[in-house]
């Protein structure tokens, strides 16, 4: 397909300082610079601790803070929010800023009104299948919405012709992890194969998961628990216990608070426990791979993760296990029938594959260049 052709100018991207949203941001970088773009990438503190992803790629890291705290919070961060408005401002002039991609978090309100005040178009990428608090805020002053499903709920009111369904893009190494296995197998799993199993937070971690997890795999009939290998992405300063109890349990396993292999860790494991954050979804699309879903059960990300676990469980991709439900008891029962009869593991997986979107970088590109041409 032959796009419009573009003005050489600078296109922002903003996005907040979890992995959910910055990894996305950063697909889309690389593929804008690969195209012989000019990109700039605004985050806040805690994204730019993120240096594997932002490595290479010029950002600019904003003072931001959140709306909580009542009255004074807000009026604390109405003042940070403008600050960061105004050096993004002064940023984006500088470099020619021809348009602003916004990817959610409330980091990324600040660059969004700087893009505006400049008369910039401003598009918006959903990763949910509900939209953000952000993104619903943001949508007033919206060109174009990309989204990750063909279903947005909060978009019913907003022009359909300026909605583009890109997918939600992923990163090089869970690409590279899904074109390691054209055809999509999943790794061997017989009677006496080990069960690699791979635990993730979110880029917060989960205090539940080091909690209930390693009870629920101790619990375990002996055979069962001594073939599990497992990754558990956890950051409480009793990880070294719960490794040694694991161990001498006969679990292989490994704790750390961030895994920069994810692409690989995937690509081995034979089910995730995760939360039901929209970017880890899209991993495990891409790359193939049953899930069981905890949803995370407060704060902001509340509704969104509860509606993507519901959706992507009746899609058949998994299983959702809202928190209160999550026990070590049940956590063990489910594991024991999955790992028994492993055909249903298998077919989640192939249902994953089928419903991944490895191009939401290619198509969130041609989007921008569209927008940018006109």
């Amino acid at each position: 397909m032959t796009l419009p052709q573009t003005r050489r100018r600078t296109i922002a991207l903003a996005a907040g300082g979890t992995g959910g949203h910055l990894f996305p941001a950063e697909a889309l970088a690389r593929e804008l610079v690969a195209r012989g773009h000019d990109v700039i990438l605004y985050t806040e503190r805690r994204g730019a601790t993120y240096t594997q992803a932002l490595h290479g790629l010029p950002h600019v890291v904003l003072p931001a803070r959140s709306l909580a705290g009542g009255l004074p919070g807000k009026l604390a961060a109405a003042l940070t929010i403008a600050r960061a408005a105004l050096q993004a401002r002064r940023d984006m002039r500088r470099r020619g800023v021809g348009l602003l991609v916004g990817f959610g978090g409330y980091p990324s309100f600040a660059p969004a009104i700087a893009a505006k005040s400049l008369k910039l178009p401003l598009l918006l990428h959903e990763q949910a299948t509900r939209l953000s608090m952000a993104n619903t805020q943001l949508l007033r002053f919206a060109d174009g919405v990309a989204t990750s499903f063909a279903t947005v709920a909060g978009l019913k009111s907003f022009e359909a012709a300026r909605i583009y369904e890109t997918g939600n893009p992923v990163r090089r190494q869970i690409l590279d992890a899904r074109s390691v296995d054209a055809d999509g197998a999943y790794p061997q799993l017989d009677a006496h194969a080990p069960i690699e199993l791979l635990v993730v937070g979110g880029s917060q971690s989960a205090r539940v998961f080091g909690d209930v997890v390693p009870k629920a795999l101790l619990a375990l009939p002996d055979g069962l628990r001594r073939r599990i290998v497992l990754s558990l992405q956890y950051k409480g300063d009793d990880a070294d216990s719960i490794a040694a109890s694991l161990r001498d349990a006969g679990i292989d396993a490994t704790i750390a608070p961030f895994f920069d292999d994810m692409g690989a860790r995937l690509r081995a494991a034979h089910l995730v426990i995760t939360r039901a954050g929209a970017t880890t979804a899209a991993d495990l699309l891409t790359v193939g791979r049953p899930a069981i879903f905890v949803p995370i059960p407060h704060g902001g990300s509340r509704v969104e993760q509860r509606h993507n676990a519901d959706a992507l469980a009746q899609a058949g991709v998994g299983w959702c296990m809202p928190e209160p439900e999550f026990t070590a008891q049940a956590l063990s029962a489910r594991l024991v029938d999955l790992f028994v009869t492993p055909a249903r593991l298998i077919d989640a997986a192939a249902m994953a594959r089928t419903l991944a979107r490895p191009d939401a970088a290619t198509r969130l590109a041609d989007a921008v260049e569209r927008m940018l041409a006109t």
